[in-house]
């Protein structure tokens, strides 16, 4: 079971990082700024690939897909304002955590390449990297899951039927 959910998450992985995301929530009033732009557009060229479990986030629409959908939802200034902290601390987040996943990547790869290797130290490094991988899943869906408590019950409502 748990092996067929990591083949899932890896085939939804490629999905979620090769669909392009389209919003209109940059036609809202300026919040975030092209720091998080940019920060938005680094973590969407990296996104599926540093998380263990990515499908889990079907389930739970990201703050920029609740953005793009403002008007549907009749979201207020206070909750766009709200969505976007978040947004902005997730990326932040998501971001360092994938620095770190890649460093160690890049080590183990160099590491399991040579002609000697200690395979003890090669399953405890390999165990490292999948440990921030699920930390690193586990946070970003954490942030999914507080954009959702921003939104009403009525708009929760009106958005699982846009999914």
């Amino acid at each position: 079971m748990l092996k067929k959910a990591f083949a899932l998450s890896l085939f939804s992985a490629f999905l979620l990082a090769s669909a392009p995301i389209v919003s209109s929530a940059d036609a809202l009033p300026p919040l975030t700024g092209e720091k998080t732009a940019k920060m938005f557009k680094d973590f969407r060229s990296r996104a599926g690939k540093d998380f263990l479990l990515p499908q889990v986030f079907k389930s739970h629409p990201g703050v920029t897909f609740i953005l793009s959908h403002a008007k549907d939802l009749n979201l207020t200034d206070k909750q766009i304002k709200r969505l976007r902290t978040i947004r902005r601390n997730m990326l932040a987040r998501s971001l360092a955590q994938m620095k770190k996943i890649d460093a160690q990547r890049t080590a183990y790869l160099a590491m399991a390449s040579k002609p000697r290797v200690d395979g003890k130290k090669l399953h405890k490094d390999l165990h490292n990297i999948a440990w921030l991988m699920a930390q690193a899943t586990a946070d970003h869906l954490t942030g999914h899951l507080n954009a959702a408590k921003v939104l009403t019950a009525a708009q929760l409502k009106k958005l699982a039927s846009i999914k």
